[in-house]
């Protein structure tokens, strides 16, 4: 697993990862769940691009290193490690991953991203490549998962660095994942060089 060792709640590291962000960025907001892989995937490229610097400059020391890497895959930026993470949360309780129905909003674009993710894991076990028709993914924080931020997480930032996160993931669990990803595509046309809905997402 890419980072696997480097996570502060297994190693005892001061220093933050990707994968403390992730769960972190899960808490905020009032743990409000993140609906869709596309979602939680464009959340932490945009993390890593938009959103990491910012905090650097507000004092936060984050190693580009520890945070997760992205590829210019068939639906975009794609991380197996968010993906390895977010099975690792799991499997430790740390967060609740389950179907949904899906919303009119939800229901065409992440069927785009699930079977990115169906691609890319088909010979594994990660059971979120089983989407099914009408469904998407949905991601919660669980008790132990807040306990774990509360206790390891939230100590080591600044009210000023919290309220960063806090406004990114507000605007991330309320804009429409088109919208996201029109606004990904645009941004960073290195990451959709090999995209199949490149057209599609940017309405050519």
């Amino acid at each position: 697993m890419a980072g696997e060792g480097r996570h502060s709640f297994m190693s005892k590291q001061s220093k933050m990862t990707g994968a403390d962000y992730l769960l972190l960025l899960l808490y905020l907001d009032n743990c409000s769940a993140i609906n869709g892989a596309i979602r939680i995937t464009k959340m932490m490229f945009l993390f890593n691009m938009e959103i990491a610097p910012v905090l650097k400059k507000k004092g936060v020391s984050i190693c580009d290193e520890d945070l997760p890497k992205f590829s210019a895959y068939n639906y975009g930026p794609f991380s197996k490690d968010v993906y390895e993470q977010v099975e690792l949360f799991q499997s430790i309780g740390f967060i609740k991953v389950k179907n949904l129905y899906a919303t009119e909003e939800m229901s065409e674009v992440d069927d785009w991203e699930e079977s990115a993710f169906e691609t890319e894991f088909s010979e594994g076990s990660c059971q979120y490549s089983s989407n099914q028709d009408g469904k998407f993914m949905q991601y919660k924080l669980l008790n132990l998962g807040k306990k774990y931020v509360e206790s390891e997480i939230i100590p080591q930032l600044t009210n000023d660095q919290l309220a960063v996160l806090t406004t990114y993931k507000q605007r991330i669990v309320h804009t429409s994942p088109k919208m996201i990803l029109r606004y990904v595509y645009t941004k960073y046309p290195e990451m959709t060089e090999n995209s199949l809905i490149k057209d599609e997402v940017l309405g050519k």
